[in-house]
């Protein structure tokens, strides 16, 4: 030790600071140790921002395959009917134009066609 006694006062002083700092760290650490709520609020946080990270990811691929789902696929529907529709005017133009007799056959064909296709599936067991 000094000899001066203001030096060591300093020095004591100093000290006690130091060690004030280090207690108040200590009791900060402590604190929120013992604050369950805080914690579980933080944790959870930490949770939900994961999860939403992940829900981001999964959009994503879902996204990405809907595309190549959607590219793989080709004409939807709707595109099938857009092209087809002048097709089938034109057919029911037509077959107005027909003789009564004409058209009674044609309807008896796709008939007999529709009761052959419907047998030769329950034959298949479909």
């Amino acid at each position: 030790m000094s000899s001066d006694p203001e030096e060591s006062i300093a020095a004591a002083r100093a000290q006690v600071e130091q060690t004030r700092e280090e207690l108040g760290q200590t009791v900060e650490a402590l604190a929120y140790k013992a604050d369950v709520k805080s914690r579980a609020h933080d944790k959870a946080d930490e949770v939900r921002a994961k999860a939403e990270g992940a829900a981001e990811q999964m959009k994503a691929r879902a996204e990405e395959t809907a595309e190549r789902v959607r590219a793989k696929a080709g004409p939807t529907a709707v595109q099938v009917r857009a092209k087809a529709a002048p097709t089938a005017v034109q057919l029911r133009a037509r077959a107005q134009e027909l003789p009564p007799p004409v058209l009674a056959g044609a309807a008896a064909l796709v008939v007999v066609a529709l009761v052959v296709l419907r047998r030769r599936r329950s034959r298949r067991g479909f």
